[in-house]
């Protein structure tokens, strides 16, 4: 089991754990959420560290943390979004977008998305770190990342050398320990937050996440790991705004 944890934080950070990868990738995908809630335990530390010191600029504040984050995560979900949007912004057919998506040169679909991702998070962010809720942050954070797991698990790829390709999931029962996942997700957050907000944020996540994989099938077939990445991202923010709009 530490082997599948150890390789679903290397797959999902830049942290240098030792050790080899899992057997069989397929099983990390049950503790992407757990990146998740330690990405967002960081984010409270954080939050914590600032209240201690008397830092009281929750805008600068915002900007560091999501700018750790980020770097922490090896720019990998911004990345995608950004490839993805170049994608689905330049490539009018199956295979000039997935040429797209090969490209590693950003266009300027990609970096206006990640630019406008970047700045409504870090808005996001400033919000609940000034209402001492940095709780929320964690929360978009796990979510965006189960939704990762069912991606992986229930949509095709669009091409068979992806990345997303390596965590292909087979059988039912390796499906539903990844649907498990997603439900022990959900019932955490019904305990550390509320059963209502916490039904709000699983449900936006679902639909936010099978709404862009249809509209990637749609164009691709399929998904890639750049799709996974941009769904994460789309996750995260929908999260954040759900938060916001009950306060």
């Amino acid at each position: 089991m530490w082997r599948n944890v150890l390789s679903a934080f290397r797959t999902l950070t830049i942290l240098p754990l030792p050790g080899r990868d899992a057997a069989d990738l397929s099983r990390t995908l049950f503790f992407f959420p757990l990146v998740g809630a330690f990405l967002g335990f960081i984010v409270l530390v954080l939050a914590m560290a600032a209240k201690w010191i008397g830092f009281s600029h929750p805008a600068v504040l915002a900007a560091l943390s999501v700018a750790l984050i980020t770097w922490i995560t090896g720019c990998l979900h911004v990345d995608g979004l950004g490839d993805a949007a170049d994608a689905f912004g330049g490539g009018k057919t199956k295979e000039r977008a997935l040429e797209i998506l090969k490209d590693p040169r950003m266009g300027s679909f990609g970096v206006t998305a990640i630019v406008l991702a970047l700045l409504v998070k870090v808005g996001c962010w400033q919000f609940f770190l000034l209402n001492g809720e940095s709780g929320v942050i964690l929360w978009s954070l796990v979510f965006a990342r189960s939704m990762q797991g069912l991606l992986i698990a229930f949509v095709p790829n669009a091409r068979a050398e992806s990345i997303a390709g390596a965590f292909r999931v087979h059988g039912a029962l390796a499906k539903g320990m990844v649907v498990f996942s997603f439900l022990l997700t959900a019932t955490a957050a019904a305990f550390a937050a509320s059963p209502g907000e916490a039904i709000a944020f699983a449900l936006l996540s679902l639909a936010v996440a099978a709404l862009f994989a249809l509209y990637c099938f749609r164009k691709l077939r399929g998904i890639t790991g750049d799709c996974v990445g941009a769904s994460s991202e789309l996750v995260e923010i929908t999260v954040l705004l759900t938060a916001m709009l009950g306060r």
